[in-house]
């Protein structure tokens, strides 16, 4: 920037800055990603794309592969035993020979385990309802925070807006003090201030173009695209925001039994309480069908070439291993019973938290929108002085309009986050939002239209 700035050279340095903001950030590997992204794409595209959504996947195959083994303990078997043995007969014996070869097919199944198989099988299908659970809770956190990753670009971009004006506006000033210093019409403490002035906001502006790359780069995590930053982000058309959010005590029910977490608490409960009746099973015997037919070249009377029949193996002594597998069994019912009451008291918080959340939020936004209908004003007023030359420049005007348009995109995004956390744990989609059931605005002042209301 050059000395001498005056008047229109000043609003000059404001609006050059208002054009550098306009640009998106620069991202070299974003070529795949839609230009502009709006909300709804960046969920589409980032919908699973999270290590964290992939371990729960891979735990629910996991799941499904113990209920299959579940089931397989108790399916038939067949074994072929095959015997190369040498002996050396008695002197009496009518058969000298020395070979004792054999082979035999046995088949086999468990025909009832007295408990075993049912517990077995309700503990697996429990664990599988646990890990299907657990995957719906991982994408329920994935989807907020990737909308929260969302709104940090596009608040980090209204910020940068904000202090990049503001750094213009600060050097304007300066400028016209070395100027007038110049004249002896200003002392060097003033232009010292001034400069001081500078090179804080243009440190802070410096913060916040570093924060708009941090920001996309977290996106660009989320989306599952690291190399490939998103450039221009348009902030979604948030509609509803104005509603009051039903009483806590009106949602209780409808969380605690639908959160995903809630969920797989519950199925873990069931699981351990399922493995608590399998092992208390282990002092119990087990029915099973065998079949077998055999071959020797040793010949016997006594030796049956086929026979068929039912075997009961009653367990007589079993030490303490199944008092062992009982009490570990049990100890497991009770940490599942008291992380279940956990995660229920931690949902019954959670949901105060947020309703109240909403009613600061509500009350942010309508004072965000009246700021920003008095910050336009002030800038048509300033706009219409500097037009008539009573008014040097239009910077201060423009930094507070933009301060006003941040602070609105703050709170909308916060109440955006909020009830999309709500309705996921309720068992609705976070996304796209719904509000009351109901997609109108229903007030709090006057709601400008925005190069961002889009998507």
């Amino acid at each position: 920037m050059g000395r001498g700035l005056r008047g229109g050279a000043g609003v000059g340095i404001v609006l050059l800055a208002v054009a550098a903001v306009a640009a998106p950030v620069q991202a070299p590997g974003g070529a795949g990603l839609p230009e502009p992204l709006t909300l709804e794409r960046a969920m589409e595209i980032g919908a699973d794309a999270h290590p964290e959504v992939a371990s729960a996947a891979a735990g629910v195959e996991r799941a499904r592969a113990g209920l299959l083994a579940a089931g397989a303990a108790s399916d038939a078997y067949a074994e072929l035993r095959a015997r190369l043995r040498w002996y050396e007969p008695d002197p009496s014996a009518d058969d000298d020979g020395h070979d004792d070869h054999g082979l035999a097919l046995v088949v086999g199944k468990p025909v009832y385990e007295f408990g075993r198989r049912r517990a077995r099988l309700e503990a697996a299908a429990a664990r599988l309802r646990a890990a299907e659970a657990r995957l719906a809770a991982a994408r329920l956190r994935h989807r907020l925070a990737l909308m929260r990753a969302f709104f940090d670009v596009v608040l980090a971009d209204l910020a940068y807006a904000r202090d990049n004006e503001d750094m213009a506006v600060a050097y304007v000033r300066f400028d016209r003090l070395r100027d007038r210093r110049k004249e002896g019409q200003a002392s060097d403490l003033e232009v010292l201030e001034a400069e001081a002035r500078y090179q804080a906001v243009r440190v802070r502006r410096y913060r916040s173009d570093g924060r708009r790359r941090l920001a996309r780069a977290r996106l660009a995590e989320r989306l599952g695209r690291p190399d490939a930053l998103p450039g221009e982000v348009v902030m979604p058309r948030l509609r509803g925001l104005a509603r009051r959010p039903p009483e806590p005590e009106a949602l209780l029910e409808a969380v605690l039994e639908r959160a995903p977490t809630a969920r797989a608490a519950r199925a873990s409960l069931a699981a351990a309480r399922a493995a608590l009746a399998e092992a208390a099973a282990g002092r119990r015997p087990v029915l099973s069908a065998e079949l077998e037919a055999q071959a020797s070249t040793r010949s016997f009377r006594s030796r049956d070439r086929a026979r068929a029949g039912l075997v009961l193996e009653l367990p007589l002594f079993t030490g303490r291993r199944v008092r062992a597998a009982v009490a570990a069994a049990t100890a497991a019912v009770a940490e599942a019973e008291a992380a279940l009451a956990l995660e229920r008291s931690r949902l019954r918080q959670r949901v105060r938290e947020l309703t109240e959340r909403i009613a600061v939020l509500r009350a942010r936004r309508d004072e965000a929108l009246v700021q920003l209908d008095y910050r336009e004003l002030y800038l048509d007023r300033a706009r219409a002085l500097y037009q008539m030359e009573v008014q040097t420049d239009l910077g201060d005007a423009m930094v507070r309009w933009s301060e006003a348009r941040l602070r609105r995109a703050e709170a909308e995004s916060g109440l955006a986050l909020a009830w999309a956390e709500l309705n996921g744990l309720r068992g609705l989609s976070p996304w796209p939002l719904r509000i009351g059931g109901s997609g109108a605005d229903e007030g709090g002042g006057k709601r400008p239209k925005e190069e961002g209301d889009g998507g």
